[in-house]
């Protein structure tokens, strides 16, 4: 019946408007069948008399749990309000319109919270002093407290900081488990986002990483994470050690960006340092406290062994040995094939070591920390040597570094031995001899700029400038492929192609330990054709082997987790055991032996545990007061093969850890994220009214049904009227009314 009165009132409709006395222009003729349309379809809306059925709270039927944020974060400065925490008694205060709205409709249970929760009378008791701020230990104790009552939900006012002793992943896993618990009990989160999403003029140093052991004399490489505010353009970083100042560096940054740079410096002296790395601030930094970074450094002053093979006299034997004469820490052990199993053997320690070439048992090779590999052939190694040397990577954790030559990778064989698995460059297994020698000119890859092998000068701009001024070299073979996980350290460019450019030094991990290909046979002529004063070549040399050795593991580790634990918190101390095949062990006896700042001693024993993926021996240890740790590591083995452990060291930093100073912007994501997966919703401190119509009509413990005419409506009244004087008036202009 509905469609044909609709039929019949647009044929009426056309006819009287189809052969008018006074002819219309199109859009007109369709602006007034269009206006007479509405008008009929709004007549028949209120005809029909529809309701809406939403649900809404019973006043003072349910509760409501109010957690406000009580950290010291909510100190920083607002948007609209001197400090987030002004910003947040504002909103909360006896006074306010949203608490007058809010307490009308619901019994509030407010809350503190910082590290923990704590049920309060009102806003008046929030001083901000709290350390650090758990989002999902407030979350939880709210959900735990209110169990049993009908709760329309919980408003969470806060800057999003989440930062609770926990790492990055636990915090993620427990906020996910207490999200999932709410949404199954129907407990909505309504989050109020206090603090500007940027904060103007900020610089802060998020994080600094670097290896926790150097070998003296080698220079340590430092990533670190900043972050700067619009409007800078870069950043001097001043490094210290011990609290003395080693160097200052600009670093150019990214506005309202995450930039990760890299930089280089070589600690004083052996022992353990403590060194810190700290932005500049500008003068109007709103957080001054988040612009630095400290860790730990052991300064060791061993002396890892290295064994050289190579396969024929030549220049880059000399050269390579001569580049590393009066290094003190590295002992290089050669042995060079000068006939038919006859060697030439140097740094050895006794007449019997290395009689035969190489070491024919993993024992004997295990004692090396890295290996070179020169040019000789595939066939000079039996079957299980290049077993060995795979395992040497695999399971000891060392480097095995592969030179070219004539009788080097594809050329000496080596396409269908183990070797070929474990270097990081593709072998075809082609054995053709390079006609002419191609000429190239090193340089550092994009992803090996700040590599220590790459570097020759600390300084960025001079370190280009002094590779572009190394001499060429020649490749005896160019091999082009790397495997997925390889990393190009340096690169050739072709002399006469210059748009050609190969690998020239490769690197990839390879279970413990890494993997690396030298593809030049001639490094010699870096020496040879520069000035005398000119050392890149021995810095070359001398960096690449320190780096092949530094990472080495011995039989016994300590460790820890961080280098910079907060005064609080626990630390997790491990040590990994191993025997002289670096088997680990599961039948001895470890203890730590932990000695504090102000020199007290405790020891503590070490049990078995697998964890996260470490198997070892661990314990948890608790600091007493702040300061430098250090961890000495030992005991013995039971069994059959009893015997002392090889000591190991490891320290650790404990000390103030200001928290709420890190990421110290809103965090809207996060409790966007909060509201959504808990089916509430996030708003600002100006969406009040919104908030309350969503936590007033949603269905819950407390609301009823509340039925609303749709038709009764003042604006259903006015449309009409508009629609009918719009049509008139427009007929009246036209002549025909």
């Amino acid at each position: 019946m509905l469609v044909v009165l609709v039929a019949a009132i647009g044929l009426l409709l056309y006819f009287i408007y189809a052969t008018p006395s006074v002819r219309l222009l199109l859009p007109w003729r369709v602006g007034l069948i269009l206006l007479r349309c509405a008008l009929v379809a709004v007549i028949l809306f209120c005809v029909m008399r529809p309701v809406i059925v939403v649900p809404s709270v019973i006043p003072q039927s349910s509760y409501v749990a109010v957690m406000m944020d009580d950290s010291s974060s909510m100190k920083l400065p607002s948007d609209s309000n001197p400090t987030r925490l002004e910003a947040e008694k504002q909103l909360m205060s006896a006074n306010s319109r949203f608490y007058s709205l809010l307490s009308d409709k619901f019994k509030l249970r407010p809350y503190k919270f910082g590290a923990t929760a704590e049920r309060v009378q009102n806003a008046t008791e929030l001083s901000g002093v709290a350390d650090e701020t758990n989002v999902t230990a407030a979350l939880d104790q709210a959900s735990r407290e209110s169990a049993g009552l009908p709760m329309s939900g919980i408003i969470l006012i806060s800057d999003g900081a989440n930062n609770s002793g926990a790492n990055d992943d636990e915090r993620s896993n427990n906020l996910a488990t207490t999200l999932a618990g709410l949404r199954s009990r129907g407990l909505p989160v309504y989050a109020i986002g206090i603090g500007p999403e940027r904060l103007e003029g900020d610089v802060e140093v998020m994080r600094a990483s670097a290896p926790r052991r150097a070998l003296s004399g080698s220079p340590v490489t430092t990533e670190l994470l900043v972050r700067a505010s619009t409007g800078r353009k870069s950043v001097t970083v001043d490094i210290s050690e011990d609290n003395h100042l080693l160097r200052s560096q600009d670093i150019p940054v990214q506005s309202e960006a995450t930039t990760v740079t890299r930089l280089t410096f070589t600690p004083s002296s052996p022992g353990v340092h403590r060194y810190k790395f700290t932005a500049r601030p500008s003068d109007d930094d709103p957080v001054p406290d988040n612009n630095s970074q400290e860790l730990v450094v052991d300064v060791v002053d061993w002396k890892p062994k290295i064994l050289y093979i190579e396969g024929e006299p030549r220049w880059e034997y000399a050269k390579l040995r001569e580049s590393i004469a009066e290094e003190k820490n590295i002992v290089l052990v050669s042995v060079l094939r000068s006939a038919d199993g006859k060697f030439y053997r140097q740094g050895i320690e006794n007449p019997d070591e290395l009689v035969n070439g190489f070491p024919k048992s993993e024992e004997e090779l295990f004692k090396y920390d890295a290996v070179i590999i020169g040019s000789v052939e595939a066939t000079f190694f039996t079957f299980d040597q290049l077993k060995s040397v795979e395992q040497f990577v695999l399971r000891r954790g060392g480097t095995l570094l592969a030179l070219g030559g004539s009788k080097s990778f594809n050329l000496g064989g080596y396409g269908n031995t183990p070797l070929a698995d474990l270097l990081p460059i593709f072998l075809n297994g082609a054995k053709e001899t390079a006609t002419e020698s191609q000429q190239f000119k090193a340089s550092p890859a994009d992803r090996g700029r700040d590599h220590p092998a790459a570097r020759l000068l600390d300084q960025a701009d001079a370190n280009a400038k002094a590779w572009d001024q190394m001499p060429p070299i020649t490749l005896p073979e160019v091999i082009t492929e790397t495997k997925p996980g390889a990393s190009v350290v340096l690169e050739a460019r072709g002399v006469k192609e210059k748009n050609r450019t190969v690998p020239l030094l490769v690197e990839e991990r390879y279970g413990r330990g890494k993997t690396m290909a030298l593809l030049a046979s001639d490094t010699w002529r870096w020496r040879m054709m520069l000035e005398s004063k000119d050392k890149s070549f021995e810095t070359f040399w001398r960096n690449l082997m320190r780096y092949t050795v530094e990472s080495a593991p011995r039989s016994v580790e300590g460790s820890t987790d961080r280098s910079f634990y907060g005064s609080n918190e626990q630390v997790r101390i491990r040590a990994d055991v191993t025997d002289q095949k670096f088997i680990k062990l599961n039948d001895a006896t470890v203890n730590a032996h932990v000695i504090s700042p102000s020199g007290k001693a405790v020891d503590i024993a070490l049990k078995p545990t697998v964890e996260g993926g470490f198997e070892g021996y661990a314990t948890a240890f608790q600091p007493t007061e702040d300061g430098l740790y250090k961890v000495e590591i030992s005991g013995k083995r039971n069994g059959k093969e009893s015997g002392p452990l090889e000591a190991a060291q490891t320290s650790f930093l404990v000390g103030p850890l200001n928290r709420e100073a890190r990421d110290a912007a809103q965090n809207r994501e996060l409790l966007k994220r909060i509201a959504s997966e808990t089916g509430g919703g996030y708003y600002i401190a100006d969406q009040i009214e919104k908030l309350m119509d969503d936590i007033t009509h949603k269905e819950g413990a407390g609301s009823i049904k509340v039925s609303y005419d749709l038709w009764d409506m003042p604006i259903n009244f006015l449309l009409v009227v508009g629609l009918a004087a719009g049509e008139w008036f427009i007929r009246k202009r036209k002549g025909l009314a």
